[in-house]
């Protein structure tokens, strides 16, 4: 085993975050809901990876709650609907970029636009991405690209605002009457990815991404090859257009991280925890995510999908040939939609049968899980203990990890933390299980030049509760 030492430290974020997540779109993560950031007691310091790859008006009132009022934020938004999951229910999925509406620049675009479906009776459910540059007939004003639609609700006084007006033009384009609406703003998205310890995704291509919605800074590139990414760089991620698909290959990517969303949820069997906890959780939800559906709808909604398997959901995006890219005589790019085969391929989505998930034969075994994921594991002493950081090596070792690097971290730390740079759950469960440990102590972290792929760093709470056995290194 070769020596590994842990680069310089950063600043740690001492903030928790839970967040329930709601962009209910059948399997793929059950609607970005809620979630509430603040300080906990006994919280612990992040040991930051070294080079971790890390597009509504101003003033909102503040939102009142119960359980049957919607989370809104001014008086002009569409309106309560009774849930009816004997038949399918729409939804429109809205992703803001609210810099727009900084200073006196009035309301901003849209930069994520998707229409999810659910149908609970058949455990069906799906989306269609929409490009922000798809040439559509908004209500009452005309053409306009459909990224324009929600500035000319909101400054236009169109009856439900900015989302009433983009449900309709999106529900026009698709021939469908849109039910409800989920809108986030980047923030949102980045504290839902924090929430769950980041998102596992398969990277097609080298591609850079800035790492805050500013876009500011220094880019950050990103490999080809599953990894885990923070918030930060998974927003980078879905919003990038500088590939060769542009807009295309960004609503790909945005379809991407909702999956990996949504299998992280199921995978650590989260969404049965956080349901009782939703109150709490919609209460502080506030300024970053707004919508018509109630508590009691959104907690109802959970349970009808938290059983649809990821492998049953449909998911398109609407590029060539459903779309011809233009110039208009504003002298804009634009995609001017086929209609006809749009709403056949949506319709097509929803008739499709359920893709059949197998049920497994045997539960594998730990051995077998381990085999599989063929886990790096590093252990790094951050105590005054000598040898410990041997000792746990070999503890671990004796018990099938496979440890391939032991040393010294550069930084004194008084709890243990876990991080996960690859995507290794049954691995990190098992070193958890072995030493005692939750996962509150685990952290994901993306980075392509880490020599491991899970490391494990060793606090002085670890050198004073262990069992090892002293060492005299």
């Amino acid at each position: 085993m070769q020596d590994y030492h842990s680069p310089s430290d950063q600043s740690p974020d001492r903030i928790r975050r839970v967040l329930w997540a709601a962009f209910l779109l059948s399997a793929l993560i059950t609607i970005i809901l809620a979630f509430c950031s603040r300080k906990e007691d006994g919280d612990i310091s992040v040991e930051p990876s070294p080079t971790v790859i890390t597009d509504a008006s101003p003033g909102p009132a503040e939102p009142t709650l119960d359980n049957t009022r919607q989370l809104q934020h001014n008086a002009n938004r569409p309106g309560f609907k009774e849930l009816d999951l004997s038949q399918p229910v729409y939804f429109l999925l809205t992703g803001l970029d609210r810099r727009e509406w900084e200073g006196d620049t009035g309301p901003g675009l849209t930069d994520t636009i998707i229409v999810a479906y659910l149908n609970a009776a058949e455990g069906k459910a799906g989306l269609i991405s929409i490009p922000r540059d798809t040439w559509v007939d908004v209500p009452q004003y005309g053409l306009y690209k459909i990224n324009q639609a929600y500035s000319l609700g909101e400054a236009y006084g169109y009856p439900g605002g900015g989302p009433g007006i983009l449900m309709d033009t999106a529900g026009s384009l698709l021939d469908i009457m849109i039910d409800y609406y989920v809108q986030v703003d980047f923030e949102a998205f980045v504290v839902l990815v924090d929430a769950v310890n980041g998102v596992l995704v398969d990277v097609q291509e080298e591609i850079l991404v800035w790492p805050n919605a500013e876009m500011e800074g220094d880019m950050k590139r990103l490999y080809p090859g599953k990894q885990v990414l923070p918030g930060n760089l998974a927003l980078g991620y879905v919003r990038t257009r500088d590939t060769l698909e542009g807009d295309f290959g960004r609503t790909k990517r945005q379809q991407q991280v909702l999956v990996g969303l949504q299998k992280k949820l199921f995978s650590y069997e989260i969404l049965p925890t956080l349901i009782p906890r939703l109150p709490g959780l919609y209460r502080d939800l506030a300024s970053h995510v707004e919508t018509n559906l109630t508590l009691n709808q959104i907690i109802t909604l959970a349970w009808a999908v938290k059983d649809i398997s990821p492998q049953s959901v449909q998911t398109r995006v609407i590029k060539e040939p459903l779309v011809t890219a233009d110039i208009n005589d504003r002298n804009q790019y634009i995609l001017v939609p086929d209609l006809d085969q749009i709403r056949k391929i949506w319709q097509d989505m929803q008739t499709s049968a359920a893709t059949a998930v197998p049920e497994p034969t045997r539960e594998p075994s730990q051995e077998e899980y381990l085999e599989e994921e063929n886990a790096r594991v590093g252990v790094l002493n951050a105590t005054s203990s000598p040898g410990l950081a041997s000792e746990t090596a070999d503890f671990l070792l004796a018990n099938g990890v496979d440890i391939t690097e032991v040393g010294n971290a550069t930084k004194f730390k008084d709890q243990t933390v876990i991080y996960d740079y690859s995507g290794k759950p049954q691995t990190v469960r098992y070193i958890l299980s072995l030493m005692g440990y939750t996962d509150n102590i685990l952290f994901y972290k993306a980075d392509p030049s880490a020599t491991v792929d899970v490391v494990v760093v060793l606090g002085a709470d670890w050198a004073q509760t262990n069992t090892l056995g002293g060492s005299d290194q």
